[in-house]
């Protein structure tokens, strides 16, 4: 029923703005002040389906009427706010030159390991950085050179983490000087990784001319991983994965996919979901050092990106070569975000807007037990929720359930962290974070 009223006040609002183009047209006294009750109905309409609605849905029907009206229709991620950055935060310490971070749950104890790729005497070498805090409160454990078996062929390697087999642990992928994409295989297990010797341009991917930044992300809402790389010239590119979650086989490249622009000299490409709607927005950096800003238009299943904004949300200019890598690492349930720089540095942008800000259920009992969890999370609450969101660390939303569960199965999850996101019919929710043992 609900649905059927949400349904009836879209049409509301569009026959309410329709009326209010043509007023807007007449200058005679009687239609001033038609308008005057026809832009309070509206707004009212607005204020009550901007709970159920994405943004760009209700810009789609004002359209030119929003500066009639005087509102202004923006998504949470408008409002995200980013502190100024601090360099080397956490105990971390500067590489050689050309710093290039990677995170991920290395030793599956629930908090986020970093691994650095920098450029010295001519050839390239990793750093490991062990987290020896929480994932509330990182600290990082002096760096080892090249561990796990990591062996290192190129002056410059670009590295990302991704499960690309299913198999329940963390596989590296890195991109390098020659526009190869090398693949090394973790077998190891989720708490002792261990990587094999890479393969060059597995999976039916193909080689650019000059770099290759990669970064894994489904794309189109199929369950596995697609690929989006940066090159040299700044163009992005995009390799559907046309196979499965656990046999990944991708189709040849497409440049600058789902409108995405391209930047200016060697772009660093990194998503997130920094509005909390579903759907994955793109950060991408620059040689310049600065960070230009895609917000996500469309939807999971079929992204398309608005033009780029540039440094938003409070971000500066990294000193050169921005290589952004979004993370949860303090625990608080939003990105925060770790830029590697050209001299082996890396700035830390804590966000400092929590995504909690529209939680509308202050006092509601929401018990989930047991946290840490190995196989089934109980879930006890008198909320009305209709809809559950899983995201990980990493802010990519990873599993969406409809209905109001009592449980869930969460064997088959990689361990680590996960944000919760309830949801009840009017878009009001509730978040609590999960340890998947």
């Amino acid at each position: 029923m609900k649905q059927i009223s949400h349904a009836r006040k879209q049409r509301q609002l569009r026959y309410l703005v329709k009326r209010l183009k043509a007023l807007s047209t007449d200058s005679q006294h009687n239609a001033q002040q038609q308008m005057g009750a026809l832009v309070r109905k509206v707004k009212a309409l607005v204020k009550e389906l901007s709970c159920v609605l994405a943004p760009f849905h209700l810009k789609r029907i004002l359209g030119p009427a929003a500066l009639i009206l005087g509102v202004s229709i923006s998504t949470p991620a408008a409002a995200q706010s980013f502190a100024p950055p601090e360099k080397n935060p956490f105990g971390l310490v500067s590489t050689y030159a050309y710093a290039f971070p990677a995170f991920a749950d290395l030793d599956a104890d629930g908090d986020l390991d970093l691994l650095v790729s920098e450029f010295g005497d001519y050839t390239g070498s990793i750093q490991y950085f062990k987290n020896d805090g929480t994932n509330t409160d990182p600290q990082y454990a002096p760096p080892l050179q090249n561990p796990f078996g990591i062996t290192l062929d190129s002056m410059y390697l670009f590295p990302t983490f991704a499960d690309l087999d299913h198999d329940g642990d963390m596989d590296l992928i890195a991109g390098e000087t020659y526009g190869n994409v090398l693949y090394f295989k973790n077998i190891g297990n989720a708490n002792a990784p261990e990587f094999a010797a890479p393969a060059l341009n597995p999976f039916g991917l193909t080689s650019s001319d000059y770099f290759v930044i990669p970064t894994f992300a489904d794309l189109d809402a199929d369950g596995d991983l697609d690929m989006l790389a940066g090159e040299y010239d700044g163009v992005m590119v995009y390799f559907k994965n046309i196979g499965t979650a656990t046999n990944p086989q991708f189709a040849g490249p497409q440049q600058n996919a789902f409108g995405i622009s391209p930047v200016n000299t060697v772009g660093f490409p990194a998503f997130a979901d920094l509005d909390v709607d579903g759907d994955l927005d793109l950060l991408i950096g620059e040689y310049e050092g600065n960070m230009q800003f895609y917000e996500n238009t469309g939807s999971a299943a079929n992204p398309q990106f608005a033009a780029p904004v540039q440094n938003p949300f409070g971000l500066v200019a990294a000193y050169d070569l921005a290589s952004p890598v979004f993370a949860d690492l303090d625990g608080d349930g939003d990105m925060d975000l770790l830029v590697g720089e050209y001299e082996g540095s890396m700035q830390y942008f804590e966000n400092t807007t929590p995504v909690g800000t529209q939680e509308q259920y202050a006092n509601i009992s929401l018990t989930l037990h047991p946290n840490p969890v190995a196989e089934v999370l109980n879930i006890q609450t008198d909320m009305p929720f209709e809809k559950m969101e899983a995201y990980n660390t990493m802010g990519k939303l990873v599993k969406s359930y409809d209905g109001a569960l009592t449980t869930l199965q969460v064997g088959d999850w990689n361990s680590g962290a996960y944000l919760l996101k309830f949801m009840d019919a009017n878009g009001q929710f509730v978040l609590r974070k999960i340890i998947k043992e």
